[in-house]
């Protein structure tokens, strides 16, 4: 390559000119010094001008202007990703000096090229050679996920990237329903344990009247599905429970047919359970009699009659607990 060329906008002058410039005057711009038109005929290609930078950085040389080394920076990771060389790209594009400005280079080139399928080995080098923060690498897969209309890999990299509002936003709304209708409510706890913790919660917006609800009533229908019909402490631990989530069952968020009929599925569950907990405390030989001096019966009206069930379903709970009621009055008689 010769040292000096003639161009449409005068002449440019070899890297190894600039370089001797540079060594003898500190000062000398260094836009001009990194242009590839000082070392090659390909435009496009900031290689060269990448690494000599970083050389003269080690020893000090400091003073190109910020916009130029942003755009540098930019410019070397878009031919790298253009390549197939997405990672290296990263890795340039970690040089940014501003933390903003980085990570939102490094996710714009995560979410271009992440998949959702795990890829141990890039994800493993990005995380340990890169030290590039698994969240971000998360936060792309929910991006992805997002955009692909895939809710339950959304869900689930909200969770793995600490997105706690997100994944609450997702959960309830393109997830919860389904998932109860069709009976898949191991994952739905699954996915709402990580957001039941004091720390997150607190700060999900409308969790009091979405996923706590949720939370506490699949809770309980766990422990009712291994209950000890002998442990009488823990009979009495879940009727109190139930009796609080009838009053709450109500307040859950409603923003479609489909959450109409999780909302009567719970209120059936939480009918039928405070059914099955009453005739286990009922004994023969026992008082029928509550502290307060109501019959059991009469006491769970107020919560049933407050569940939102269909008319049909909830004139015919109230008809069982009506003949409880009669049952357990005429036992009262005979005491």
């Amino acid at each position: 390559e010769p040292l000096f060329r003639s161009g449409l906008r005068g002449t440019v002058r070899d890297m190894s000119f600039h370089l001797l410039k540079l060594y003898a005057d500190r000062l000398h711009r260094l836009e001009r010094t990194l242009s590839p038109a000082t070392h090659t005929s390909h435009l496009l290609d900031y290689g060269i001008s990448w690494f000599v930078h970083l050389m003269l950085r080690a020893v000090y040389y400091v003073h190109l202007p910020a916009y130029s080394y942003v755009a540098l920076q930019n410019d070397f990771a878009a031919q790298l990703e253009s390549l197939g060389l997405w990672k290296w790209a990263v890795f340039v594009l970690l040089h940014l000096v501003d933390s903003a400005d980085r990570q939102r280079a490094v996710q714009q080139v995560l979410v271009r090229q992440c998949s959702l399928n795990e890829n141990e080995d890039d994800e493993a080098f990005l995380i340990e050679k890169l030290h590039v923060p698994a969240k971000w690498i998360y936060e792309a897969k929910a991006l992805i996920a997002q955009y692909d209309r895939i809710p339950e890999k959304e869900a689930e990299f909200c969770l793995k990237a600490g997105l706690w509002n997100a994944a609450h936003e997702v959960i309830m709304k393109k997830l919860a329903a389904a998932y109860i209708i069709s009976g898949n409510e191991d994952t739905l706890l699954n996915m709402l344990t990580p957001l039941a913790d004091d720390d997150r919660n607190c700060d999900i917006f409308d969790w009091s009247e979405g996923g706590e609800i949720l939370f506490h009533y699949l809770s309980i229908k766990k422990e009712m599905m291994a209950l000890d019909e002998g442990d009488q402490e823990l009979v009495e631990r879940l009727r109190e429970q139930l009796k609080l989530l009838c009053t709450r069952v109500k307040d859950l968020s409603c923003d479609s047919l489909e959450d109409r009929l999780c909302q009567s599925e719970i209120s059936k569950k939480c009918a039928s359970y405070l059914k099955s907990l009453l005739f286990l405390e009922e004994r023969p030989d026992e008082d029928v009699i509550l502290d307060d001096g109501s019959l059991p019966s009469l006491s769970l009206t107020p919560y049933i009659a407050g569940l939102p069930m269909p008319e049909d379903y909830a004139l015919s709970e109230l008809r069982a607990l009506t003949r409880s009621y009669i049952r357990e009055f005429l036992r009262r008689i005979r005491w």
